[in-house]
């Protein structure tokens, strides 16, 4: 894998990669001018503390499963380390490296006890805590867009992406994440793909 899909699945930046290269925590092999990374850690614990207004965000769209009111570089990060929680086996140790292993004077009830687990091992409770899995009740059409293009971001897929895993059209998916009436397939096709399990939709749907 190069050097973007490694900081993809850690969690960090490209930047951050390249210097766990130099450092010899990650094994890579030079191909021409780039890197090509050969294995990853087996828990990715070689991040440094995130700051403390990247710690909001990854809580924030953790307790309330929603990156709304995240753009750019922001936004992006956020779902990379979710993408990074998600994708290894026990994400316990990479929180607690974020947080330097132990929650904050100013952390709240959530990030209390998602720090508090992370540090006496509870994979479960992790686990759950950034699963993918969910249920939601989206009689809004706007809850529909946001769920629809958190989860595709969090997945770092692009719209065609999401669309050719849900077998539906590009267009459906961007009506969606829009909050205009698409077709009940097509939402429920996207939903589907995403691992989102709806148990109400909008009324307001586009014919089949």
């Amino acid at each position: 894998m190069d050097v973007a899909e490694a900081a993809d699945r850690l969690g960090v930046t490209p930047r951050r990669v390249r210097a766990l290269i130099a450092a010899g925590q990650v094994k890579a092999t030079k191909v021409g001018t780039s890197w090509q990374v050969e294995t990853l850690p087996d828990s990715p614990r070689h991040s440094r503390p995130l700051s403390t207004r990247s710690r909001r965000m990854l809580v924030h769209a953790l307790q309330y499963r929603t990156l709304r009111g995240l753009s750019g570089t922001d936004r992006a990060r956020t779902a990379a380390r979710i993408r990074a929680l998600r994708a290894t086996d026990d994400p316990a140790p990479l929180l607690s490296d974020w947080w330097a292993g132990s929650p904050h004077d100013d952390s709240g009830l959530f990030e209390t006890q998602l720090i508090a687990n992370a540090a006496e091992g509870n994979t479960d409770y992790i686990r759950y805590s950034v699963s993918q899995h969910r249920y939601e009740y989206l009689r809004d059409p706007d809850e529909l867009a946001d769920v629809v293009a958190t989860e595709r971001t969090i997945r770092g897929w692009s719209v065609h992406q999401l669309a050719d895993t849900a077998g539906t059209d590009p267009a459906d998916v961007r009506l969606i994440e829009r909050g205009r009436p698409a077709p009940l397939r097509a939402v429920r096709r996207t939903l589907r793909a995403l691992d989102v399990e709806p148990t109400a939709l909008p009324d307001l749907q586009a014919t089949p």
